[in-house]
């Protein structure tokens, strides 16, 4: 049986909209979206973001390939590029990871640009082991980051690595051996 609600959501045709009122993002139109991203409004453009990075994050494969594009789109607009970085860090796929070591390493770290080098680091914070170890070994032994940068490097190195760790045996477990 289906519910009033539901009925009104048909006759509206809004397939994106669940018959429990809430976004399936697997079903959201993206045309729209994609036009605020480029548009001209600074904050439907964040929101755009936001969004995006929810649908690639739901299986939008093509919501993550677009934000990767706005990246080279604004690449002279540091702060449209942090709205697209933080929405990548919701997408932690090889590409997303690849876009976002691009952007630090073609970064020049100093004390005007330390901003946008942490925001691109803290995109990183939910990223697994295999897709940031190699980014970041590979930026370790790079001559032109100071002892700071790299100490934030090893630590979200280690935090990979500490989140990548299976779980140690609880005394439970001990208990049903």
């Amino acid at each position: 049986m289906v519910t009033k609600s539901g009925d009104k959501l048909k006759k509206l045709g809004v397939p994106w909209i669940t018959k429990d009122g809430y976004l399936d993002l697997t079903k959201l139109p993206i045309d729209v979206i994609e036009a605020q991203a480029v548009g001209d409004d600074g904050e439907k453009f964040r929101s755009a973001c936001q969004i995006l990075g929810l649908m690639a994050s739901a299986g939008r494969v093509e919501a993550g390939v677009f934000l990767s594009g706005l990246l080279k789109y604004f690449a002279g607009d540091t702060a449209k590029k942090q709205s697209v970085i933080e929405a990548l860090g919701q997408v932690p796929t090889r590409e997303s990871a690849e876009s976002l070591f691009m952007e630090l390493e073609k970064t020049t770290s100093s004390n005007s640009t330390r901003t946008y080098i942490d925001s691109v680091l803290r995109a990183f914070r939910s990223f697994p082991l295999d897709l940031v170890e190699g980014g970041f070994r590979r930026m370790l032994s790079d001559r032109r980051w100071s002892y700071r940068m790299k100490r934030k490097f090893m630590e979200l190195l280690d935090d990979a690595e500490f989140r990548h760790q299976k779980p140690a045996r609880s005394w439970s477990d001990d208990e049903q051996d």
